[in-house]
Formats: structure tokens, C-alpha cells, sequence
């Protein structure tokens, strides 16, 4: 009886745990380096190229802020996520790294938000 107990109270104290969580592939397209705000994964600096986030424990991620920090209180965002999935920083300031264009673009692809997403920065 004493192991049904302990086991069951485990399952208990695991339950918010398993019940949400999900994953986002960033493909970062561009050379520069962005710091993400992410909703359910925190604050994370990426390079170029593909990086992985799980989210937080029983919180999935759904919005991400992506900045590029010039230095001082400078920078450029662009917000994209479930609700809003494309945006660019048109007629913000041009990240230095950036030289085949004015602006960046995130695009954001997720089918609920629940399900895993994939974030696009070109």
C-alpha cells in the first residue's frame, strides 16, 4: 500500500510537467546575432544557422521578439509568433550585418499553439 501511495503522489507531482510543452527550430538566415524573447523559453542569443528551444515545463512557445542590438539602448525589433505570423523591420534602423538588404524579416510557421514551431529569420 505504502508503494501504491508513493507512486501515485509521484505521478501527481509530475501532472503539469507532461501536460504542455513543445519545441522551435530557428533557422537564422541572416550573419547577424539576435537576442529572442521568447514566450515559454525565456531570453536566448542565437548565430547564424539552426538552433533548437524547448520550451519551459507545462508553457508552450507561441511569440518570439527578436532584437538586434546596436549598442547603448539601440535596436531593432520584430515580433512574430502564432497570432502574427510575419513581420519585418522596415523603416527601423539597418543592422550593420545586414548588406543585401534594408531590413530583416522573422516568419513564423505553427499549425496550433500547442504544436511545435519554426521561426525563419532572413
Amino acid at each position: 500500500m505504502k508503494k501504491l501511495l508513493l507512486a501515485s503522489l509521484t505521478l501527481i507531482g509530475t501532472f503539469g510537467f507532461a501536460k504542455a510543452a513543445n519545441v522551435l527550430t530557428i533557422n537564422n538566415l541572416t550573419p547577424c546575432p539576435y537576442t529572442l524573447s521568447i514566450s515559454g523559453g525565456g531570453i536566448v542569443t542565437i548565430g547564424p544557422g539552426i538552433t533548437t528551444v524547448n520550451s519551459f515545463p507545462a508553457v508552450n512557445i507561441d511569440d518570439v521578439k527578436i532584437v538586434y542590438i546596436f549598442g547603448g539602448s539601440t535596436a531593432t525589433q520584430v515580433n512574430v509568433g502564432f497570432t502574427h505570423p510575419y513581420h519585418n523591420s522596415i523603416g527601423q534602423p539597418t543592422p550593420p550585418c545586414i548588406t543585401s538588404s534594408t531590413f530583416f524579416t522573422g516568419s513564423w510557421a505553427q499549425a496550433t499553439p500547442s504544436s511545435n514551431a519554426t521561426l525563419v529569420i532572413f
